[in-house]
């Protein structure tokens, strides 16, 4: 087991120095600040030698004074541009009344992102500009108070970079975990690409805002729009037409998901698979849930569970997140993966390492993952590699959909 440690570790050291060695980041120069005396708006002239998404950071002392606190930023900031010269204005009055730029202790921070390298926060706009993308280092500095607002959870898609190219975790469960189920076997598994993942699971507020209706819902509760949609069927949303893995990740564009591609312009939008979504939620632990406890502990404060007739989902965000500030990744309701179910899953190999799983090659069924309120009224069920199965024809109650992209 030691030398499979270190050998895993060298691949991942191996392959970073891959990465960094060929990513050739954007260059900014020509950088000019400047400060109102009287608004005490700040002004950022800087010039790109290539395209970047840009961000802004304010430093006192060499030490950020926090996300939270530079969300008034405008102009050419948190988002992509192109070379050439640029402005960006930071509005200090409401950030951080009294700044004054002259202080030597004070200092602004522009940073340049290559595009194939973004930020950790990427926010899609689903209303005005649909499509339209802004990159943020940490969610607290998403403007009008973060994720607390409920526009982010209707009017705006988030997705949450998630660090998994090269990366090997442990999948599954082992042997005396409180709670395990057979079909849950310890292995591990290498994923190759980064991708992005949304913080909260779809709502019936996105939904609208991108498909015009909720007609195909059929939800048996009066809308909400910032709970989950539960009632979709998987066929429905990611059409019948094309299937994963045979088909990869080409969608029917009548789908729910062709429909989304096309009008956010997102080609690589999906469903996550089901080694994907374990990563995202493990969020790096290796404890049967994320926030370190076992079954049968109380798993309140991060997820919502049955309590006697009480299934109805809840509004998205309400409790602790995961380590990667996922929401909602136990409870509420269950998660479609891409995979086809099978109860021993074919590329769980114990002591053998599997690249970037796509599970069997067809089936009737489909891995749902994060199970919900509908099945887990004592919480064994709210476990990192708790698995089950769902039919892609439905329709059937609490299950719904976690959307994920590439960077």
């Amino acid at each position: 087991m030691c030398q499979e440690i270190a050998r895993t570790l060298q691949m991942i050291a191996t392959m970073a120095a891959a990465v960094a060695e060929a990513a050739v980041l954007p260059q900014l120069t020509q950088v000019r600040v400047a400060q109102d005396a009287v608004t005490q708006c700040v002004t950022v002239d800087y010039a790109l030698d290539a395209p970047a998404i840009v961000t802004l950071d304010v430093l006192t002392n060499g030490i950020s004074i926090g996300a939270a606190n530079v969300t008034f930023a405008y102009g050419d900031v948190n988002r992509l541009v192109g070379g050439g010269a640029h402005r960006l204005f930071w509005h200090a009055a409401k950030s951080w009344p009294g700044f004054r730029f002259s202080d030597d202790t004070v200092s602004v921070e522009v940073s340049a992102w290559a595009p194939d390298l973004p930020p950790d926060y990427m926010v899609v706009d689903l209303v005005v500009n649909k499509g339209e993308r802004t990159w943020y280092v940490a969610a607290e500095q998403l403007p009008d108070g973060g994720l607390q607002n409920d526009k982010y959870k209707t009017d705006y898609l988030v997705m949450r970079r998630i660090p998994a190219e090269g990366r090997t975790f442990r999948m599954g469960s082992p042997g005396d975990e409180p709670g395990r189920r057979q079909n849950e076997t310890l292995h591990y598994v290498t994923l190759t690409n980064d991708f992005y993942m949304s913080v909260f699971e779809l709502t019936q507020g996105q939904y609208r805002n991108v498909i015009g209706s909720l007609e195909a819902c059929n939800n048996r509760y009066a809308y909400a729009a910032t709970h989950p949609i539960d009632w979709i069927v998987y066929r429905r949303f990611r059409g019948e037409k094309k299937a994963w893995p045979r088909d990869g990740h080409d969608v029917d564009p009548a789908s729910d998901v062709g429909v989304f591609r096309s009008v956010l312009n997102i080609p690589s939008l999906d469903l996550p698979t089901e080694a994907e979504w374990e990563f995202a939620c493990r969020a790096g632990t290796l404890s049967a849930r994320y926030d370190g406890t076992d079954f049968p502990a109380s798993a309140a404060g991060i997820a919502w569970l049955g309590e006697g007739n009480k299934t109805q989902p809840h509004a998205v965000g309400l409790l602790k997140p995961n380590g990667y500030g996922l929401y909602d990744m136990y409870g509420n309701v269950d998660e479609y993966c891409l995979d086809y179910f099978a109860e021993e899953s074919v590329h769980a190999m114990v002591g053998s390492t599997i690249v970037a799983p796509q599970g069997p090659a067809d089936g009737t069924e489909r891995v749902i993952r994060g199970t919900g309120s509908w099945w887990s009224a004592d919480g064994s069920h709210a476990r990192s590699a708790f698995r089950q199965s769902y039919t892609a024809t439905g329709p059937w109650m609490c299950v719904g959909y976690r959307l994920v992209c590439r960077p």
